[in-house]
């Protein structure tokens, strides 16, 4: 491991992190059952299962992430395998309040993004799919070390996808390092991950300090949607490249039911998974963000106004809640704060946003949230 000034990389850079952080740095039962790969118990790599502490103060409990909109699923544990159960199927869901309310997506457990998996270094997991969707299916873990045979390509590492009606089990194999990673189709891939079939993996250290704990853990996917009318089915990548509906955690902001709330002084910390077809620039406004993690590795420190997200990547960016208000993180590409190029409440953007609401600060307005509100004749003018 490198060493800087005397303090090896990792923990240079996040616990630098820290200190930047206060200005002290600079459907249907299934019918068939494909096998899944057999159990060993050294299968996949084991690089990085162990956990490198960083920071300074005493040790605890990590913050659990939380997950706006979407639910949590933390699985059954037997031993040192955790095991979670997902079904991939066709379902409406509240994704805006205007022009739209709903469209028909794919997703699991009836969420897209499908709820968020929690691990802890150290572990195995098993992922256990069952498929309800009208077609075939697979699943690959994105970012993490599985064993060739449960990496899900269709075709290729699968040879046979999961038929309809069908059930896989990947793994168990060691989840590998801490970071934030994801799961999604690999099956037709142009369709079924643009309806929607993916969703955030978390692993996390099994005890952290408390200069690098934060008080408030968010997990953020960045997705889009073209559903062709109310309830329509949401169409697979277009001709003209653009999606109407850009959403965070399956829902525009406006569709967010409700601010993040968070108190001062808070360390916050964000963690962005990019499920779309295209590269967003996250901001956020009153605060320095400071990119502290990408693609599951820490980074050097770095304050950032906007932090860029590709297709398919991760990062993770904290702040100091020192600024109280009602504070919006976006995407910075004006088109995709909106509602099919429509704003919300009184000119307000929405699309892929979040609100951060200090306890202390007045209310968000409740018409921004109100589907009421959007259904007035008025409210769109």
């Amino acid at each position: 491991m490198a060493v800087v000034a005397g303090v090896p990389v990792k923990t240079f850079t996040v616990a630098c992190a820290a200190a930047l952080l206060t200005a002290a740095c600079s459907g249907s039962t299934p019918t068939t059952t494909a096998a899944g790969p057999s159990t060993a118990p050294n299968r996949g790599s084991d690089v990085g299962v162990e956990y490198e502490n960083t920071g300074t103060g005493p040790m605890g409990a990590p913050t659990m992430p939380r997950t706006p909109s979407v639910p949590t699923e933390m699985g059954v544990k037997q031993g040192n395998v955790r095991t979670f159960t997902l079904t991939a199927s066709q379902f409406t869901q509240h994704i805006a309040n205007f022009p739209l309310k709903t469209a028909t997506v794919w997703g699991y457990n009836g969420s897209t993004p499908g709820p968020t998996l929690i691990a802890y270094a150290g572990e195995q997991i098993k992922v256990v799919v069952h498929n309800k969707l009208p077609e075939p299916t697979t699943m690959h873990f994105h970012g993490l070390h599985q064993p060739n045979a449960d990496d899900g390509v269709s075709g290729i590492s699968q040879p046979t996808p999961i038929p309809s009606g069908g059930a896989f089990d990947y793994g168990p194999f060691p989840v590998g390092h801490v970071g934030t990673f994801a799961y999604h189709s690999h099956f037709d891939g142009a369709v079924q991950d643009d309806r929607g079939l993916d969703g955030a993996l978390i692993v996390l250290p099994t005890s952290e300090h408390q200069s690098v704990k934060a008080a408030v853990d968010v997990v953020m996917t960045l997705q889009q949607f073209d559903p062709p009318g109310e309830g329509g089915l949401v169409k697979p990548f277009g001709e003209s490249g653009q999606f109407p509906f850009s959403t965070i955690n399956g829902k525009t902001g406006d569709a967010s039911r409700a601010a993040i709330t968070i108190q001062r002084g808070d360390l916050v910390r964000i963690r962005i998974y990019n499920a779309s077809n295209m590269v967003h620039s996250m901001h956020l406004h009153g605060h320095d963000e400071v990119l502290v993690d990408k693609n599951g590795h820490a980074v050097p420190a770095e304050r950032q106004t906007t932090t860029t997200v590709a297709p398919g990547d991760f990062a993770t960016i904290q702040f100091t809640a020192d600024n109280p208000g009602n504070w919006v993180f976006h995407c910075h590409f004006p088109h995709h704060t909106a509602n099919k190029m429509m704003a919300g409440y009184n000119g307000a953007p929405v699309g892929m946003l979040r609100i951060f609401h200090y306890d202390t600060a007045p209310a968000v307005p409740t018409a921004y949230f109100s589907s009421a509100h959007y259904a007035s004749p008025t409210a769109m003018k």
